[in-house]
C-alpha cells in the first residue's frame, strides 16, 4: 500500500473584516485578480479559496475546480430581505432551489438556500449563505460539481464554525 500523504492542518485567514480558517488543500486565491474578478460582479472580494476535483477528473461530472468565496455586497440587504435575495440566483440559471434556512455565522444571523446550477457543462450544486453584520452584507458561495459537492461542503461548514468577526 502506498503511503498516504497527511492531512494539513487548517490555515487561518485573516481578512480586514473576519478571519476564519481554512481546511486541507484548499487553496487561496485572493492574489490572482483575474480569479477574483471573476466574482465581483455585485461587490468587493473578501476571500476566494479553490480546490481542484476529487477523485479522477471525469468531463461534465467531476471537472470542476471548486470555489469558496465571499462577496462585500456594494449595497446592504436588509434583514427582512435576505430570504428573497437569495432567490434571485434563479436569474442566473440556478434550479432546485431550496427554501431559506437560518444560519450563525460568527454570532450573527442569516440565512442560506442550495441550488443546482450548470458549470461550463457539469451539473453543479452550490450552497449560498447571506449574512448581515455591522450595516454590511456578507454573500459566502460554495460553488462545485454536484458530485463533489457532499465532499466538499465540509469546508464551508468548517469556514463557517471558525469564522470571527474583526469588531
Amino acid at each position: 500500500m502506498a503511503p498516504t500523504a497527511a492531512p494539513r492542518s487548517p490555515t487561518p485567514f485573516i481578512g480586514t473584516d473576519f478571519s476564519t480558517i481554512v481546511l486541507g488543500t484548499w487553496t487561496n486565491r485572493l492574489s490572482l485578480a483575474a480569479e477574483v474578478a471573476r466574482f465581483s460582479g455585485g461587490g468587493k472580494v473578501e476571500f476566494l479559496i479553490e480546490q481542484g476535483p476529487p477523485g479522477q477528473p471525469r468531463p461534465n461530472v467531476n471537472d470542476v475546480t471548486a470555489n469558496i468565496n465571499v462577496l462585500l455586497l456594494g449595497s446592504p440587504v436588509p434583514d427582512d430581505q435576505v430570504g428573497l435575495f437569495l432567490q434571485t440566483v434563479s436569474k442566473n440559471g440556478a434550479t432546485n432551489l431550496g427554501s431559506p434556512q437560518p444560519v450563525t455565522v460568527g454570532g450573527a444571523s442569516g440565512q442560506f438556500i442550495t441550488y443546482d446550477r450548470d458549470i461550463q457543462g457539469t451539473p453543479g450544486e452550490s450552497q449560498d449563505i447571506v449574512v448581515n453584520h455591522g450595516g454590511n452584507t456578507y454573500d459566502i458561495v460554495l460553488n462545485t460539481s454536484r458530485f463533489a459537492f457532499s465532499r466538499q461542503l465540509p469546508a464551508l461548514q468548517a469556514m463557517v464554525a471558525g469564522w470571527h468577526w474583526a469588531s
